[in-house]
Formats: structure tokens, sequence, C-alpha cells
């Protein structure tokens, strides 16, 4: 019996262990752990903030659990502290989490139990009231937008209005751009912020105005906002609190690129409010000379287009007279009413033969966004009269001069010495010595470098360089082969458009056309189809056969430079 005893008192002291070691420190831990949370006011509205405090008792490690928090509530800020308070003669730490906590939406909300080291908070109920400006009457802050047009064109300019009405002290003020969604959009800030005062239901306003151009880049619905702004409040009474305000939406309808008349064929699609042509000359065109050359300027100014989305002028040539391009000036005006782009084109006219001369009109189509139709740019034809070339002022003097008389001459020219002498071959054989000499001694340095396995180090950082770029360039080359092949035009275009960054770091081609300006004629071409078919009124259709020849053959024509290049490079030694 004793033994028996023995052996249930040893199974129960083992089962009281078993259940000792099943609570783990954390568990203990958390037991001795009180959190308490609350908010500083439990109605607040939807654009306003509040404080919510985890207030923490105990030996805490580690940061609380906030992903409820973030579930149901942007959180602005989030400030830590930790002290030790005496209590009844006794040390205990505390720890507190405050956090700036803005509501999404109004009604009744609770914010759940929040864990911090293993024990949990208590839940909080909030009833959030709608925005402070719901009633219509004004508020402290809020905000207006509009946009103009409400229907527009695909690459047209919009231009986006936001106006900021503040009528109580702010700091630490933001406002972020409107969102785009429902499409793609090139979004431009247009020159600086307005500031003026306006009343509204009785009372005075500072209005901040700001505007965007917004340039959609495909058809359909697109929906621009909100825009928000964020700061400090700073009531006359009661504490500060940061608030956040957003603008309302707007749906803006994006029609397709209309086709270009049976005149124009091949136009590029130029939406804009009005596109004008000018011309100016270096000298006056009535002195055209032959042989002499003048600088003509043509300027294209297009309101409401970017810069890059100027097309090439198709000047004409004309028998008698060449005009040598070079490379253009593009610009652009920010002003209230949107952007206004210039491409500036320059011309060397050299004219060949004397007599009357022609110059062509030049003409470039355009959509006008406010009629919807297609117009025309035009810069009249100019009749030109070509004088003769000025006879060389030299030659002229040769051919009037007298001759001199032969004694003259004679006297004139140095008697010359009846034997050279040694000293010149002596100085050539000194100098072929050098030379010589020089190139044994880089022959052999050249052949001890190679013999330790050494490289100039500026020579293999340029390869090195040249290798990763190469690298770069085929991966993208090849990627953009497959998009041709499976005939993708979104994948297409966004590979050009990389290609087009590493191959013209310079040139800042962000579209396919202002690309297309910086490639052969068959690839250009090619590129502006890709564009037409993205933005065309039927677009779906794409081939990409087109892109892919032009691309190879591109890759050909540099294969041949290059050989040429190489075969022009005689051996120094063979």
């Amino acid at each position: 019996m004793r033994r028996h005893a023995r052996l249930a008192a040893m199974l129960g002291l083992a089962a009281l262990g078993a259940s000792l070691g099943a609570l783990t420190p954390g568990s203990a831990r958390a037991a001795d752990i009180v959190v308490r949370a609350s908010v500083d006011r439990e109605k607040p509205h939807v654009n306003e903030s509040f404080t919510y405090t985890l207030r923490a008792e105990g030996q805490v490690r580690g940061d609380p659990n906030t992903a409820p928090l973030e579930q149901k509530f942007d959180v602005l800020q989030s400030t830590t502290s930790t002290r030790i308070q005496i209590v009844n003669g006794q040390a205990a730490q505390v720890s507190e989490w405050i956090f700036q906590l803005m509501p999404r939406a109004a009604g009744p909300v609770t914010i759940p139990p929040i864990e911090v080291a293993g024990a949990f908070s208590n839940a909080v109920k909030l009833d959030v009231l709608p925005s402070s400006d719901a009633s219509g009457a004004p508020s402290d802050v809020f905000m207006e937008v509009e946009a103009d047009p409400t229907t527009a064109y695909v690459q047209s300019q919009i231009v986006y209005t936001m106006r900021l009405f503040v009528g109580i002290g702010t700091g630490r003020a933001s406002i972020t751009p409107p969102e785009i969604s429902g499409g793609e959009a090139i979004v431009e800030r247009l020159g600086e912020d307005r500031q003026y005062q306006t009343s509204r239901g009785g009372r005075t306003f500072i209005v901040h105005e700001r505007r965007y151009a917004i340039f959609p880049q495909k058809a359909g619905m697109l929906t621009v906002g909100p825009a928000t702004f964020e700061a400090m409040i700073m009531p006359n009474r009661g504490f500060s609190r940061i608030q956040r305000f957003r603008s309302g939406t707007l749906e803006i309808a994006v029609n397709p690129a209309v086709a270009p008349p049976p005149e124009f064929p091949g136009a590029a699609w130029l939406p804009a409010k009005n596109v004008t042509l000018t011309e100016s000359w270096s000298e006056a065109p009535e002195k055209l000379a032959v042989g002499v050359p003048i600088t003509r300027t043509l300027t294209i100014e297009a309101k409401g287009l970017l810069e890059t989305q100027l097309p090439p002028l198709d000047v004409p040539r004309t028998d008698g007279i060449r005009q040598y391009p070079d490379q253009p000036d593009l610009d652009r005006e920010s002003q209230a009413d949107g952007l206004t782009a210039r491409r500036t084109e320059r011309f060397a006219v050299l004219a060949q033969a004397a007599g009357a001369a022609r110059l062509p009109a030049v003409k470039l189509p355009w959509f006008d966004v406010g009629a919807g139709q297609w117009k025309v740019a035009e810069l009249p034809a100019r009749d030109l009269v070509v004088a003769p070339g000025a006879p060389d002022a030299s030659a002229a003097q040769a051919a009037t001069a007298p001759p001199a008389p032969a004694a003259a001459t004679a006297a004139a020219a140095p008697e010359r010495p009846k034997k050279r002498g040694i000293v010149w071959p002596l100085t050539s054989g000194v100098l072929a010595l050098g030379w010589l000499a020089t190139a044994v001694l880089w022959w052999r340095a050249r052949r001890r470098r190679a013999a330790a396995g050494t490289q100039d180090p500026v020579e293999a950082a340029g390869r090195d360089a040249g290798a990763r770029a190469r690298t770069q360039d085929g991966r993208v080359r090849k990627a953009l082969r497959a998009a041709c092949e499976r005939n993708d035009a979104d994948a297409a275009r966004d590979l050009l458009l990389e290609w087009g960054a590493q191959r013209f770091p310079g040139a800042h081609a962000r579209s396919l056309g202002a690309l297309a300006r910086y490639c052969p004629a068959a690839l250009a071409a090619a590129i502006r189809g890709l564009e037409a078919d993205l933005y065309g009124p039927s677009p779906g259709g794409w081939s990409g056969a087109e892109l892919a020849a032009a691309l190879d053959a591109r890759d050909s024509a540099e294969a041949r430079d290059r050989r040429g290049s190489e075969d022009d490079l005689l051996p120094l030694y063979r």
C-alpha cells in the first residue's frame, strides 16, 4: 500500500510539473501586463483626425500589432514613449503608443482589441460623423475642382483646376496631385499656385488655386481625382489636430483620334486649340545669291500640346535651291490656360543657279479640338530671283594684275644653292631612328602587359561599361521582337520607349512620336504606324511584322557601318 501511495504521489508531482511547464515565460509576462485603449473624442468627423492611445503597464518588449487599425483608418502619425512609474511604493514600467487616425467613412465603427506582447486592450466604439461641410454651410477648409473641357480627345489637353478654401489657421500643409484612373495620362503642373481672397456664406477665405495639364493617352472614360490636402489645423480654442481633405472626382469622356482628311492621308495626330507657322530669315531672301548661304527659320507654335508631340516639318524640295536642316529646338511655355509648345527648325538655304526660283508652300495639318475638325497651318509659297554669285576676289585680282617684268621676277627670287649638303639627310635619319625606338618600346610594353595578364584600367572600364550597355540593349531588343511576334501593341510601345531612353539618353523621348524623330525613315514609319493603331479610331489590328523588319534593317545597317570602319583602320604593323 505504501508503495502504491508513493507511486501516486510521484505521478501527481509529475502532472503538476507538466502543468507548470505549460506556462511559458511569454504567457507569464502577458498575465502581468495591463493594456488600456482610449480616444480623445468619440464622435470625430470623416475629414478630421482623432487621437488613439494605447497604454501598457508591465514589462513590454516589441510594438503593438496595428493591422486592425490600418484596416479601418488612415494612420497619419504615431509616437512611442516609455517611463518608470512608482505605484504603491513599487516601480512599474509604463509604455504608451499614440496614433493620429483618420476615419474613412461615416457611421458607427469599433476599434477592436489590439495585441501588445500577448495581452489585449479593450475595444473602443466610435460614431463617425459626416464631413463638416456636408450640411452645405462653408466649413473651415474645403476644396473645389473643375476640368476644361469635360469631353476631350485622346492626347489632347485637359486643364484641371483645384481650389482650396482655407478659413482657419493651418500649418505643415501639403497638397497631392489628383489621382488618375481608368486610363493612362501625362500630368504636367501649370505654373505656380495663385493665392487670393474670396467670401463664401459671409466668411472670408484664402483661396489657393493650382492647375494641371492632363493629356489622356487612351480613349474611354478617364477618372480624375481626388486631390488631397493635409494640414495641421490650429483653431482659436482647443487643441491642434491633423486633418485631411479630399476633393471630389471628375469623369471625363475621351474620344478616339479622328482620321485625317483624304488630301493628307499620313498626317500626324495633332489635337490642339490653335497651331500657327511662322518664318524668318537671317537676311532678306531677296538677297539670295548663288553659292551664298542664308538661314531660314520655321517655327511651329501649338496651344494645348506638349512639345514632344510636334512633328518635323515636311519642306518640299525646289529645283536650283537646296535646304540643309539643322537640329530642331523644342520648348514650351506654361500659362494659366494651358501649355504652348514650340518647335523651331533652321535650314541653310543655298542657291545653285541664278534666275527665278520658287519655294513651295509649307503645310501642317492639325485637328481643332474646339471646332472638332481638321485644319491646315500654312506658309504661302515664295517667289525669288537668285542673283549670280560674286566672283572670288583673289581670282579677280590675279586676272586683272599686270604681268611682272622678267628682270624683277628674277631679282626677287632667292638664289638657290648649288649643293644641298648633308644636313637634311642626317636630320631625317635621326628622326627616323627616334620614331623606330619609340615604336619598339611601345611594342615591348604591350607584350609585357599581355604576358602578365594585365590591361589598361581605363580601357577595361570602358569595355565593361560597353558590355553592360550591350547586354541591356540586347535584353530590350529581344523582348521587343517577342512583342512584335505576338502583335502586342501595348508591350511594343513600352519597350520602344525603354529602348529609346537607352539609345538616345538626352532626347527625352517620352512618346512614340518624339522617338520616331531620332530613327531612320523605315523605323520611324513603323513607329508612327504603331502610334496610329494605339491612338487611332480603330485600335486593335496592329501587326508587328513591319516594326520587326525595320529593326532588323537598322541592325544590318549598323553592322555594315561597323565592318566598314574596321576595314578603314589598317594595322600599324603587318
